[in-house]
């Protein structure tokens, strides 16, 4: 089907006039990717224990993408929602309204960055990084907590930043759009001489946001017709930086971002300015590494800092009508470091073996929540805690054909220890097709979130557990067409619910707390295939198909689940030397809400457009939902609203201006 729709797509797009201006050299053909994540050692995705992914940064600036979850919305078998505050991934069918991607682990550079209160990999402008400083992303399916412990669950998702040598002089981009929207970036790097290498950059980007959304549920008197009303804006802020010399890596991050929320979630009063529902978040990380030799083991320790910080204001009615909003603040503080080490060595009989250990101090897992006058509501947890594992991981080359691979690892948390497998059986016919049979076992630890914002829980919580067995064909056919085929099915258990666990309970929560108990079953099927022509040409197709039910809830679909995703992407050379267009379109089927009822299908097609207009000078323009569709996603339970309407069409112009460089 995909080599259908990809044949079409290449035809068509063949036809485009004066192909000649776009070389074979300035797009490249296709050849055997290497990844690191998935093995935590660099190899050729045809010979690692996962069905893996690579976006590149030639990817990421072709199709205009402005955030992570930009570039996974687009990744055969995740999509991605969003209840204007935050994006939320999903993979194999699994993306619950209220879930804080809480089941998929967020890597930079091979470094945890999910917090440490929520554990939330967050993947809008909340992330961090500015995604132009992406060198790649590597998306890597299935269990992994083999290597990565709690939250690797359904996918990890590695994000490796450029380096100095990657963006090779100073480069300033600045664009402005419909909704209010701008962006400023300035970029530097360089790799000298003596070997240093260094990288840095910052951005500043804003949004207005729609300035009047209509939401049915509050459609009724005084409460301005269901309209909210300049209500949606965002502004963010990053920098980066990176330092390398010699055996040592250097990483830095800072960001802030503020969102508007004009949803009236959890119960607020509706189309408020003052105050307004309000969301901060502020990520910073810090990272050093250091890698050598000793004979013929690689040695690699890494020591991180990480804080993350998050902060609502909370618009609430007063018990009369006339009586004034109340405003209700409620944050976090989550300060951890993080100490590693891995060794890699090649053994006799052709075996790689890779063993680490890693401990984890918690030194701060605060949470707060209280009116701005004292009340018996008021709350102040401070929290902390530590964690460990080790882990080993070996792989053996019983012939040149056949490979096996085995990984367990060890964790240890202060209520529980949890150890977890993985296999896999690759055969390769040759070094660009492999077949795999893949298992693995993963869990995901109670958050401090889950185990303490709701007074009345305790450390009764255990962990959640899922089994998957997974089967892969992989096929590179020369420099121009690659396929993938994947299967598979798993069991997830002992998954956390919020509800009312204690009914006697007075406080302001009324009972509310978590519980284990959940249970899904799930099986799917994802084909892909990508081709590239000579002269600049490229596609890339999928498919997916998957069905995941809750057994607590007699089988029935999870709500937030599409049965079906397509995905196409095609880029082709446009009439000036070195310009292109890309266009990207994407199709997820009918999803429940949590309500039983249903959103239509969502069929979004953006345009990209990269136009040279002289040495260092790029005009680029993008225009996200071309056809201006209208669709909503499905709500959580914090919403009053079974749906969230997203944007229609939107336009964005910009220059990109690259100087200094040697």
């Amino acid at each position: 089907m995909c080599l259908l729709i990809l044949s079409g797509a290449v035809r068509a797009a063949a036809q485009t006039p004066d192909l000649s201006q776009i070389s074979i050299e300035d797009l490249g053909g296709l050849s055997v990717q290497r990844v690191f994540g998935a093995s935590d050692r660099l190899q050729p995705v045809t010979e690692v224990p996962s069905s893996v992914t690579i976006v590149t940064a030639d990817e990421i600036s072709r199709f205009g993408y402005r955030t992570l979850a930009d570039i996974l919305g687009g990744v055969r078998g995740f999509f991605v929602t969003n209840d204007r505050n935050y994006s939320y991934v999903g993979a194999r069918g699994f993306n619950r309204p209220g879930d804080y991607s809480t089941r998929v682990l967020l890597l930079v550079n091979g470094h945890r960055v999910n917090d440490n209160v929520f554990d939330q990999a967050s993947v809008g402008a909340e992330f961090g990084i500015d995604v132009a400083m992406f060198e790649r992303v590597e998306v890597i399916r299935g269990p992994a907590s083999s290597l990565y412990g709690t939250n690797a669950l359904f996918a990890v998702v590695n994000v490796v930043t450029k380096t100095g040598a990657a963006i090779d002089g100073v480069s300033i981009d600045a664009d402005a759009g419909t909704l209010g929207t701008g962006l400023a970036r300035v970029a530097a790097g360089r790799r000298f001489a003596n070997g240093m290498d260094l990288a840095l950059s910052g951005t500043y980007e804003q949004s207005h946001g729609v300035a009047r959304l209509y939401q049915a549920a509050f459609d009724q008197p005084g409460d301005n017709g269901g309209v909210a009303d300049d209500l949606d804006a965002e502004q963010a802020g990053q920098v980066y930086g990176r330092f390398s010399s010699g055996n040592l890596t250097v990483t830095g991050a800072f960001a802030r971002r503020t969102k508007d929320v004009p949803t009236a979630s959890f119960f607020t009063v509706f189309n408020s300015h003052d105050p307004a529902q309000q969301t901060v978040d502020v990520k910073s990380m810090l990272s050093a590494q250091y890698t050598r030799s000793l004979g013929a083991t690689g040695l690699t320790t890494e020591a991180t800092l990480d804080h993350a910080g998050y902060g609502g204001v909370y618009p609430f009615a007063g018990q009369e009508p006339q009586d004034p909003i109340l405003e209700y603040r409620d944050g976090s503080s989550g300060l951890r470091w993080t100490l590693a080490s891995r060794l890699t060595r090649r053994l006799a009989g052709r075996q790689t073996l890779v063993a680490g250990a890693e401990f984890v101090d918690n030194i701060k897992q605060d949470q707060f929540g209280g009116y701005l006058f004292e009340t018996p509501g008021n709350f102040v947890l401070n929290q902390s805690s530590r964690q460990g594992a080790v882990y080993v991981q070996d792989e053996i080359k019983l012939r040149r054909w056949l490979l096996v691979n085995g990984g367990l690892r060890h964790n240890r948390f202060a209520n529980f220890s949890r150890t977890t497998p993985r296999g896999a059986v690759i055969l390769m016919p040759s070094a660009n097709h492999s077949f795999k049979y893949l298992y693995g076992r993963a869990f995901r630890a109670p958050n401090a979130y889950e185990m303490y914002y709701y007074r009345n829980q305790t450390s009764h919580l255990r962990p959640e557990s899922i089994d998957t067995h997974e089967w892969v064909w992989e096929g590179y056919f020369g420099e121009r067409l690659r396929t993938a085929v994947s299967t598979y099915r798993y069991r997830a258990s002992q998954l956390l619910n919020l509800g009312v666990n204690d009914p006697d309970d007075a406080t302001a929560f009324g009972g509310l707390g978590f519980t284990n108990g959940g249970t899904i079953r799930a099986a799917g099927l994802e084909l892909e295939s990508e081709i590239r022509l000579k002269r600049g040409t490229q596609g890339l197709a999928s498919y997916t198909l998957q069905d995941a039910k809750d057994s607590a809830e007699g089988g029935r679909r999870l709500s937030n689940s599409p049965r079906h995703m397509a995905k196409l992407r095609l880029t082709v050379p446009g009439p000036l030397a070195h310009s292109a267009a890309s266009f990207e379109w994407q199709y997820l089927s009918t999803r429940t809400t949590i309500t039983g009822s249903s959103v239509s299908p969502a069929s979004i097609a953006n345009l990209t457009l990269n136009v040279p207009l002289s040495r260092g000078l790029t005009l680029t323009g993008q225009i996200r939902n071309l056809f201006d569709a209208r669709y909503a996603d499905p709500g959580s339970d914090e919403h009053v609203a079974d749906s969230i309407e997203q944007n229609g069409r939107t336009i964005r112009v910009g220059l990109r201006w690259k100087l200094w460089a040697p």
